[in-house]
């Protein structure tokens, strides 16, 4: 492969943003005609939880997409930089993390309440990590925080969701069942059909992001030299190469697609550019990754279901 590697991961990740940036700007939100479109024009949830919720729960995923395609413009910062040897793995795994919320609100066919209700178990997750920000009572951001749940899960009862509540003053209440796990969620935004693949990605992303000790030895180089033979510890090099962070950090960007499809289906944005960087990162990130035919599932690919 004739090209600077880690160059070549990062133009394609640079593509792919590039791409979103064109529709977005062309747009700033869904088209007329669009999936979202039609669902809001038949708004029939409003209540204290909001006038308009069916728009929320399509509209409220975008800072999650922009702080996704952020990550990768920081992976590919880094791959241009002499830095940066383990945290690429925590950049991507957090953006595998992120695409997780927008791709599973954004989900096709799924209609109004059903999106409104997955936004709303969302958003009670959030206000109950808020609640926790602060100890004691009493305080702005807690008082803020429960009063929302409060609307939230009254709305619900009126438009007939069930409510949960959970005795785990951590867990927060869900309408319907509870959001999914993301090492659930994982295995199916990257591959259905090798579940084992998303899994992989998380798993080896979060030993990183912990600092555990399988994830670290991943960078171990050559020993260097003795530092006490008498109980054999040995210097060595923490290092990695284009290919094995191709390899490890793959999840991010496959994600990041995944993610990005079901946004431009559900806002009816023209795909023909997106899908040319599209494939451009997943051709990119399998060559320099070395990774043999099958290539990518058939997802991934122009077309593809």
């Amino acid at each position: 492969m004739r090209m600077n590697q880690w160059d070549a991961l990062a133009q394609s990740l640079d593509s792919l943003r590039a791409a979103y940036d064109e529709n977005f700007e062309a747009s700033h939100g869904f088209l007329p005609g669009s999936p979202a479109s039609q669902e809001c024009s038949q708004e029939a949830l409003a209540g204290d939880w909001g006038t308009s919720p069916t728009r929320d729960a399509n509209i409220a995923p975008l800072p999650a997409v922009f702080a996704v395609l952020d990550h990768l413009q920081s992976l590919s910062i880094l791959f241009r930089s002499s830095g940066g040897v383990t945290t690429p793995h925590t950049i991507a795994r957090a953006a595998l993390d992120i695409a997780i919320g927008p791709w599973f609100v954004l989900e096709a066919d799924i209609g109004a309440r059903e999106r409104v209700r997955r936004y709303m178990n969302i958003r009670l997750q959030s206000l109950k990590e808020q609640t926790l920000l602060e100890s004691g009572r009493g305080t702005v951001i807690r008082d803020h925080a429960v009063d929302r749940i409060a609307r939230i899960l009254d709305s619900a009862r009126v438009h007939g969701f069930d409510v949960h509540r959970t005795r785990d003053r951590y867990q927060p209440a869900y309408l319907g069942t509870a959001m999914p796990s993301t090492t659930k969620l994982a295995p199916q935004i990257i591959s259905e059909k090798a579940p084992s693949l998303g899994a992989l990605f998380w798993r080896m992303g979060s030993a990183v992001t912990h600092g555990q000790h399988h994830g670290l030895a991943m960078f171990f180089g050559k020993t260097e030299h003795v530092v006490d033979p008498a109980v054999g510890d040995a210097a060595v090099q923490m290092q990695t190469s284009s290919k094995d962070t191709a390899l490890r950090c793959g999840g991010a960007p496959l994600a990041a697609i995944a993610m990005l499809r079901r946004l431009y289906a559900q806002y009816g944005w023209e795909t023909g550019k997106f899908e040319a960087a599209a494939s451009n990162v997943v051709r990119t990130w399998q060559t320099v990754g070395g990774v043999q035919a099958p290539p990518v599932p058939q997802t991934f690919l122009p077309g593809g279901r």
